[in-house]
């Protein structure tokens, strides 16, 4: 199989899937590169939400994590990351829709209405969380912290030698960002099965012409391994 997450070799996923059998070509078809920002006043915000373990790095890495703001992580990676730099999120949504997140952040908070909130992303995330949290009466304000590279050029060689694999029967895809990148990668190359980490990436690969087989039930490591082995059950070696 293909793994496209942007950690590659290092990503847990890879290590999880060849302890269970599985042959695994790792092959980014992102990247994700920091961007310089300027840094907020967090005290400022009643919340702050970071989607990805990415962005909470990168954020603080920056700023010092005040008193006062509370915190969300979307998924329990980014939670963890949150934790190596003393921030306690209450908020940890385990879906990646927009409408999800804003739901649980309310949840916590009771209501939304002039609720201030930073929003620490890519620079290209899709619009639909900032869009539910402002129609939950949301004060929100966008931060980009780093930028995602879809197609980066130092894995066009290693990913047509993956797709040439005639054993490679599923693709794996954590982002709709990462479905872009192969694309763009190898535009003409045969589109294997797809296991997908949620909606919003299936329907970015289905769009993209491939054939969705299974969607992971929870936006993590363990929901991609239980999607991967739904699919391929008993392990295909490939």
């Amino acid at each position: 199989m293909l793994s496209t997450r942007p950690e590659g070799e290092r990503d847990p996923l890879v290590a999880r899937l060849r302890e269970l059998g599985y042959r695994v070509h790792a092959v980014p078809t992102l990247a994700l590169e920091p961007l310089d920002f300027s840094a907020p006043d967090l005290a400022t915000f009643d919340w702050v939400v970071v989607t990805s373990g990415m962005g909470a790095r990168v954020l603080l890495e920056r700023v010092r994590p005040p008193r006062g703001p509370r915190w969300a992580a979307v998924g329990p990676r980014t939670a963890a990351e949150l934790s190596r730099h003393g921030v306690v999120p209450l908020a940890v949504p385990e879906g990646r829709r927009g409408v999800a997140i804003a739901e649980e952040i309310a949840r916590v908070q009771g209501q939304l209405a002039g609720v201030r909130v930073l929003l620490a992303r890519a620079d290209a995330a899709a619009p639909d969380l900032p869009a539910a949290l402002r129609q939950a009466g949301a004060v929100v304000e966008e931060l980009a912290v780093y930028h995602t590279l879809e197609g980066p050029p130092t894995s066009r060689s290693a990913l047509r030698a993956a797709l040439a694999d005639p054993d490679l029967a599923v693709v794996v895809f954590a982002s709709g960002s990462a479905v872009r990148g192969l694309v763009r990668l190898a535009p003409g190359a045969r589109r294997p099965a797809a296991v997908s980490i949620g909606p919003s990436t299936t329907a970015v690969a289905r769009a993209e012409g491939f054939t969705v087989v299974a969607e992971a039930p929870r936006a993590d490591v363990d929901g991609l391994v239980e999607a991967v082995r739904a699919a391929l059950e008993p392990p295909i070696l490939s």
